[in-house]
């Protein structure tokens, strides 16, 4: 869900909801949370979950957490325990998500567009060269060939 279409389909089993808040829920300009730090984060709000049973909810084995469980991983990501729970909220969260996730697009874009302003010209050129060599293979892929 990090290719721009995530409000075109809504997670809904608990891992895809797990998963989207490890995809969206960082700092901006950090990746992605690892497991390990989710379950400190778990362990610092005085609950307990083990990275191995986080990764268990993360890739469908473990479908049905213990209230309490939710509950923690909630609150770890800072969204309420609704989002696992209540459809209603699991779309007002999924909303904000979705703002998040732009965001994070964006500064990654006016990153790139700062970096690629240091280069000189002859780099700036051959960074283009590459990206229009790139686009055109999208293009033949697709089988429309046509400039976008």
């Amino acid at each position: 869900m990090t290719d721009g279409s995530a409000s075109a389909r809504r997670p809904s089993t608990f891992a895809e909801k797990l998963n989207r808040l490890f995809e969206v829920m960082h700092p901006v300009g950090a990746g992605p949370f690892s497991t390990r730090e989710i379950a400190a984060r778990v362990k610092e709000q005085g609950g307990s979950i083990s990275p191995a049973y986080l990764s268990e909810l993360r890739n469908g084995i473990k479908t049905s957490p213990t209230l309490d469980r939710v509950i923690q991983l909630a609150q770890a990501f800072g969204v309420s325990a609704g989002y696992f729970t209540d459809p209603e909220v699991a779309a007002r969260v999924d909303a904000e998500l979705d703002k998040i996730e732009a965001r994070h697009r964006d500064l990654h874009l006016i990153e790139l567009a700062e970096r690629t302003a240091s280069l000189d010209d002859g780099d700036r050129a051959a960074l283009a060269s590459l990206v229009e060599a790139h686009l055109q293979k999208r293009r033949q892929a697709r089988g429309d060939g046509a400039s976008s």
